[in-house]
């Protein structure tokens, strides 16, 4: 969640007064934390509203953080503001002249070495800064579109003053000039905790629709392994079902963008029923996702162990496409483009991942002495999967495809209970874990706080669409300040 004073102190930091308004719009964008909403209100409702005026460009609902292509425009950005503060202070007070700052992107088949070479450095200076960063930094890791921000030293030409290369959202590595050496450290990027809402109608497949409202990839792909224990695809999902995902996200001030996390809560409204389960850890740091009973989402085996948009033929008996006669059709079979990542249905070891008859490439994992799962058609393995390897819940094992006697790219996938094979949409498996006692108490508590949050951002939403005309309106900035004191806890 957010913190107020993490909050509080960027917003009145100088970095912060001195380009206020793009980086509140984008701490805005990112984030919906009800306390940390209430710490920008808190700042003052005139921060806000500077938001809405001038260029016109905030949009009408808060939308997921834009992350800049590259950090060259924030870093330049940053250098100007240097430069303006050197030509007005009194020549005593000036601090030494510094070369600009430039990033760069590394091309294709390109190292740092030749990346320093075209910024200009010497190659005895690049020689010995890829020397001492390559105790701090993988360099064989680095690839194409890698930025480094790169300051030349301002007196002596193809010196290398400073070099700045982020290798991770969190860390970056540093090289600076000391005297006639290089030293290399690395530094933790600065990072605010933010939480976010998206929610949406369902028009097509989740996976679209949810795309469409704005849910990062990584979220939506987390929503639908831990949707896949319960959710029967082809016969619930039906368009005007509606979703609402809460989830955590870092975001980064120095570089503007963000860092997707784990989801506190979920919920998907079908016509017949509504699914909602929420994130909560117990005393040993153990976390898993819960409905409001207490019982855990998670089963032996998920239904659909990939995204759906169209399950293509129902189990049972059909008239088998390429042979043209009626026969049992003991599975489900999935519509995918070739390539769709395919899921182990539960934990378990591989019995066999080969090449089978009219199957084509085919896998089978046992789960334990009652189930085994397997999956046919797929266009490829995933990495380690073969005969004897032991394979968890969710984890990628093949792709599905078109192999053997098929008439297009789909994935089949059967369930066998006791050597029989079972229809997998109908089939019902046990629950995991049933919280109790204080657990359960604790547990209650937790997802009333979180629903609660949810419900302050709906009023926050608001706000926002009362603040767009409130410079222009009195009373809507009385109403936006009546919104802000209610969201705040």
């Amino acid at each position: 969640m957010f913190r107020l004073n993490e909050i509080r102190t960027y917003l009145t930091s100088p970095e912060t007064r001195e380009r206020g308004r793009e980086k509140v719009k984008q701490l805005l964008k990112a984030s919906e934390s009800p306390s940390g909403f209430a710490a920008i209100a808190a700042i003052g409702l005139g921060l806000i509203l500077l938001l809405n005026t001038g260029d016109g460009d905030t949009p009408e609902t808060p939308q997921a953080l834009s992350v800049p292509q590259t950090a060259a425009a924030q870093h330049e950005g940053d250098m100007a503001a240097d430069d303006t503060t050197a030509a007005t202070a009194p020549i005593a007070e000036r601090p030494a002249q510094k070369a600009r700052a430039k990033t760069y992107k590394l091309k294709r088949n390109e190292t740092l070495l030749t990346l320093l070479d075209r910024a200009g450095i010497s190659n005895k200076d690049a020689h010995k800064a890829v020397n001492a960063l390559k105790d701090v930094t993988n360099l064989r890791r680095l690839q194409r579109g890698q930025e480094v921000r790169i300051i030349p030293a301002a007196h002596v030409p193809g010196r290398l003053q400073e070099l700045r290369l982020r290798d991770s959202f969190q860390e970056e590595a540093i090289l600076e000039l000391d005297s006639d050496n290089y030293v290399a450290s690395r530094a933790t990027v600065p990072t605010l905790p933010l939480t976010h809402l998206v929610e949406g109608e369902i028009t097509d497949s989740l996976y679209l629709s949810a795309q469409r409202a704005g849910l990062p990839t990584p979220v939506i792909v987390e929503l639908i392994r831990l949707m896949s224990f319960d959710v029967d695809f082809e016969r619930e999902i039906r368009t005007g079902d509606r979703f609402q995902v809460y989830f955590e996200r870092d975001y980064a001030p120095t570089f503007g963008d963000i860092d997707e996390g784990r989801i506190l809560h979920m919920k998907l409204e079908l016509q017949k029923r509504t699914l909602e389960a929420t994130y909560f850890e117990d005393e040993d740091g153990r976390g898993d996702y819960f409905d409001s009973n207490g019982h855990s989402t998670r089963k032996t085996l998920m239904k659909t162990p990939l995204d759906v948009t169209v399950v293509t033929s129902n189990y049972g008996k059909r008239k088998h496409p390429v042979l043209g006669y009626t026969r049992l059709h003991a599975g489900v079979d999935f519509r995918a483009w070739t390539g769709t990542p395919i899921m182990a249905a539960g934990d378990g070891i591989v019995e066999r991942a080969n090449r089978y008859g009219s199957y084509g490439n085919y896998i089978r994992i046992r789960h334990n002495g009652t189930y085994k799962t397997a999956y046919a058609h797929l266009s490829r393995f995933g990495k380690g999967i073969k005969s004897g390897a032991r394979v968890k819940q969710g984890q990628i094992i093949g792709y599905s495809g078109a192999t053997g006697r098929v008439n297009g790219p789909h994935l089949h996938y059967e369930v066998l209970v006791n050597g029989k094979q079972t229809n997998p949409l109908t089939l019902k498996l046990p629950t995991g874990k049933t919280l109790k006692g204080e657990q359960l108490a604790a547990f209650q508590e937790k997802q009333n706080v979180v629903v609660a949050d949810i419900s302050k951002i709906i009023l926050q939403q608001q706000f926002m669409l009362t603040t767009q005309t409130a410079a222009n309106d009195p009373d809507a900035t009385a109403r936006a300040n009546g919104l802000a004191n209610m969201g705040d806890r």
